[in-house]
């Protein structure tokens, strides 16, 4: 017993000492910029009213700043307006709801071209004195099959190829379970428990983020892109593209095509505009 009071005792020591520490770091925020020099690594903190506090420098142009400052106190309503949206409310609503942390979930972010990739987020309640959850901090940080440290169960990485490399046509989920050599039953449990979907809804991903690059690219006309992709008509592929993005195809392609003047009269590297929302 008296040695668990030492203890406790040793560790008030410390909790006070980094507390005294902290009060003299000046401004409080260069404690964040060890964020800035990881590659592929992405920092945020967010307030209750979910406004952008701080941020890692290399997370603005994602959303077509040019530094921090202009991303202060933006919300994901106006980063990410729609379905992605309303995915991070929700779970920022739980954070708050538990004052729990969500830790490595798989999710559709954007890259530097605008375009959404799968990252691995993890939130974190930040608390006031008396434990009432006051913001959330949070870090993305770019997925790659090939990192060994990522959760995922590789068995089934030939699923994810095919559907990366059939965006035409489904390729059914018989084939898929197939070659990861599991039954169907098994494989699609394993998949949603993965990405937090079914495969068919991660392929219609797959297949509207290559509709946004097409449509970035702007060489294609609409209807060109809906039949590429293996959609039977522009109307069918607009319904889709719509639900994911929250806007029209023909509204993405102008705004982006916008963008990218805008990018080039101003200096800023193109490509640097943000993806208008998928999830």
């Amino acid at each position: 017993m008296k040695r668990q009071a030492d203890n406790e005792d040793l560790a008030n020591f410390w909790r006070k000492h980094q507390a005294d520490f902290l009060a003299l770091v000046s401004p409080p925020m260069a404690l964040f910029q060890v964020f800035d020099v990881l590659p592929d690594v992405y920092f945020f903190v967010k307030n209750a009213s979910g406004q952008t506090l701080f941020c890692s420098r290399n997370l603005p142009s994602h959303h077509g700043f040019r530094s921090v400052e202009e991303m202060l106190g933006k919300t994901d309503q106006e980063l990410t307006p729609g379905p992605m949206a309303d995915a991070i409310l929700a779970d920022d609503q739980a954070i708050y709801e538990t004052g729990q942390p969500l830790l490595k979930k798989m999710e559709l972010w954007v890259d530097l071209l605008g375009l959404p990739t799968w990252h691995l987020c993890s939130k974190f309640p930040l608390k006031d004195r008396h434990g009432k959850v006051i913001g959330i901090m949070g870090v993305l940080r770019s997925v790659e099959w090939g990192n060994p440290d990522l959760p995922i169960d590789r068995t089934l990485e030939p699923a994810v190829q095919l559907l990366e490399n059939n965006l035409k046509e489904f390729p059914g989920l018989e084939c898929l379970s197939d070659h990861c050599f599991k039954s169907a039953r098994q494989f699609q449990r394993l998949f949603k428990q993965m990405f937090g979907m079914g495969p068919r809804e991660y392929w219609m991903k797959l297949r509207i983020r290559e509709a946004c690059h097409l449509l970035r690219l702007g060489t294609q006309e609409i209807s060109d892109v809906a039949i590429e992709l293996g959609f039977c008509d522009q109307s069918t592929f607009t319904v889709h593209f719509r639900r994911n993005v929250g806007v029209t195809p023909a509204h993405y392609a102008k705004q982006h095509h916008a963008s990218d003047k805008h990018a080039h009269r101003t200096g800023r590297s193109k490509g640097s505009g943000f993806f208008d929302s998928h999830t």
